[in-house]
């Protein structure tokens, strides 16, 4: 083939590529959207939850302690077992992060919706002996040491350890926050979070393992 006749072929083939791709191109052309991502659907808002939702009293309350459980691991904080017998009573949650130069624990009691709080539940007296009982059924040394390290600091003052109350509103999708003084009683300096999501995806995996209905009412599956 000629310099001449590769010239006319490749015009040619290019001329019919343009020819059956106009189609194509005026098509896009009409439509404004194209190559655009298609629009977000809209969820309906957060409905809240409420006590009816939990087969009872007790139900609600384990439910906020996972919620505090869930929303303190998503940040980093390691739970620890907080309660010494196979009943309620104890530290509701305690939290042990390590950081740069030391590390840090949070003890947080946790209250859900309108469940009444009484600041002897959380004074050092009450949290210490608590850990005097973890640390003797602990189990395990390096566990022990633990529990020993916070009563130690807790004694002494030292801000790494935290005592903190959390009250979640299901309702309304937040979390209140309010640090504690030695004798549990609740200090200024509150904050809060939306959790909706949070809740959302709780309550999601609370239904999805409670098959049977035992934690979650029938009414609200």
């Amino acid at each position: 083939m000629t310099g001449l006749e590769f010239l006319a072929a490749a015009g040619l083939s290019g001329g019919i590529a343009g020819l059956t791709g106009w189609p194509l191109r005026a098509l896009a052309r009409l439509r404004p959207d194209a190559g655009a991502p298609p629009p977000s659907p809209d969820l309906p808002p957060f409905a809240g939850i409420y006590p009816s939702a939990f087969a009872s009293h007790l139900d609600q309350g384990a439910f906020g302690e996972a919620l505090t459980v869930m929303m303190m691991a998503a940040e980093g904080w390691r739970p620890i077992n907080g309660k010494p017998g196979p009943g309620p009573q104890g530290i509701d949650g305690i939290f042990f992060r390590r950081e740069t130069g030391g590390w840090r624990a949070v003890l947080i009691e946790t209250k859900t919706n309108t469940s009444p709080y009484k600041p002897a539940a959380m004074s050092d007296e009450k949290v210490l002996g608590d850990l005097d009982a973890l640390y003797l059924t602990a189990g395990d040394a390096r566990l022990g040491e633990v529990y020993a390290a916070i009563s130690s600091a807790l004694q002494t003052g030292d801000p790494c350890v935290e005592k903190q109350l959390w009250r979640h509103q299901l309702e309304a999708g937040r979390t209140l926050m309010d640090p504690l003084s030695s004798k549990g009683q609740v200090l200024p300096g509150r904050s809060f979070r939306p959790v909706k999501t949070e809740m959302e995806a709780l309550m999601a995996a609370v239904g999805e393992l409670d098959r049977t209905g035992v934690i979650l009412a029938r009414s609200s599956r």
